[in-house]
């Protein structure tokens, strides 16, 4: 008899349990903002990073594989560096090669 009784009640819990799961509720609502709002740091942090890393590896690789200009500086002031065919170019934030002529670089200040 008890075994019954513990089944039965087992069994009311269970039905009720899954009917208050499924109704809409208010406090939902508020969750999918958070998690949108955690999303999208999330996913600027991660865009940062990979832009910093991207950076420092082209940078490094520019530091030992190119000349750096002891002349010239970039059109806000960054390093140039000098490749194997005479061109210059400085590395912005995204670690991307930014080609200049010439003109448009300025004397290094001592």
């Amino acid at each position: 008899m008890k075994k019954i009784l513990s089944i039965v009640i087992m069994a009311v819990f269970c039905l009720t349990d899954g009917a208050h799961a499924q109704g809409k509720s208010e406090k939902g609502q508020g969750f999918k903002k958070g998690v949108g709002k955690v999303w999208q740091g999330t996913k600027k942090g991660a865009k940062a990073v990979g832009n910093a890393t991207a950076e420092v590896a082209s940078k490094g690789k520019a530091s030992v594989t190119d000349k750096k200009s002891k002349q010239w500086v970039g059109p806000e002031g960054q390093t140039v560096y000098v490749d194997d065919a005479n061109k210059h170019y400085w590395i912005n934030g995204k670690g991307k090669r930014i080609y200049v002529s010439e003109a448009a670089l300025k004397a290094r200040q001592k």
